[in-house]
């Protein structure tokens, strides 16, 4: 499988270090910003955590997640992704997280749709 971070990289829209997240996360949440109460997903990559660790336990619980929190599974609107690797923090909207997904795997949004059936199935 091909290497996930250059993709990571190029879906943030905003790269931090770890350090200034909760900094960066005040300021994104603090009044008069457009993502203002939008939910955050934090995810935490160990060193060397390959592609299947995302695609077999962080997106199907992600998509399980949005399900609770009542948001579209498939177009995760305003919903950001945190990924936490080594020392940097790439923040990536959740429709860009959901497309590096069908991305990597070669899917469409039609094959998605079945593999959210199966993790909020399962």
């Amino acid at each position: 499988m091909a290497d996930y971070l250059p993709l990571l990289v190029h879906k943030a829209f905003r790269v931090i270090p770890g350090a200034d997240y909760n900094r960066t996360l005040e300021e994104l949440t603090s009044g008069g910003k457009t993502i203002e109460k939008a939910p955050f997903y934090e995810v935490a990559l160990g060193e060397g955590k390959p592609w299947e660790y995302l695609r077999d336990r962080v997106y199907p619980s992600f998509v399980r997640y949005l399900k609770n929190k009542g948001i579209d599974p498939e177009n995760p609107g305003q919903v950001t992704v945190a990924v936490f690797h080594r020392d940097q923090c790439y923040l990536v909207g959740g429709p860009q997280f959901i497309e590096m997904f069908q991305e990597i795997e070669g899917i469409n949004p039609a094959a998605f749709h079945f593999r959210v059936l199966q993790w909020l199935a399962g």
